[in-house]
């Protein structure tokens, strides 16, 4: 039987957990790949894993949701890795779209420890979730 990285890394945590010697900031954490639909009428996507960068309010008045271009745009960097520089250069306003890029992916890179799959995943959802908010508000 194969088991992937990620369900190796869970097998070691619950271990460690069980014998109580893994603390909250361990190496072994877990990239949270989750997205969920927090309204579709304007659309608004929950991606709790990058919530510190939220830019709308849920209903309670937490800042925990992101716009569907916002979360598009999360998904673009999570694709497209980490921002080239010559991919900016031949605009006017290249140097500052540059930097406004390495901002972004220093951010989120400072946040989580991604591997390239669980960036993947990660968008993959986003893109998902985007998709069935839009459906979502097509069915009355």
């Amino acid at each position: 039987m194969k088991i992937s990285k990620r369900q190796l890394r869970r097998i070691i945590k619950e271990s460690l957990l069980s014998e109580g010697t893994l603390y909250k900031e361990s190496l072994l954490r877990e990239a949270d790949t989750d997205v969920y639909e927090g309204d579709h009428d304007p659309i608004r996507i929950e991606i709790p894993a990058l919530k510190e960068f939220a830019t709308e309010e849920n209903f309670d008045g937490e800042k925990v949701w992101f716009s569907d271009t916002d979360a598009s745009a999360i998904a673009d960097i999570l694709e497209t890795g980490e921002p080239d520089r010559e991919q900016y250069e031949w605009d006017t306003n290249g140097e500052e779209e540059y930097k406004e890029a390495k901002e972004k992916w220093n951010k989120i890179g400072n946040i989580f420890d991604f591997s390239g799959s669980d960036m993947e995943e990660l968008a993959k959802n986003i893109r998902d979730q985007i998709g069935t908010s839009e459906d979502s508000g097509y069915e009355y």
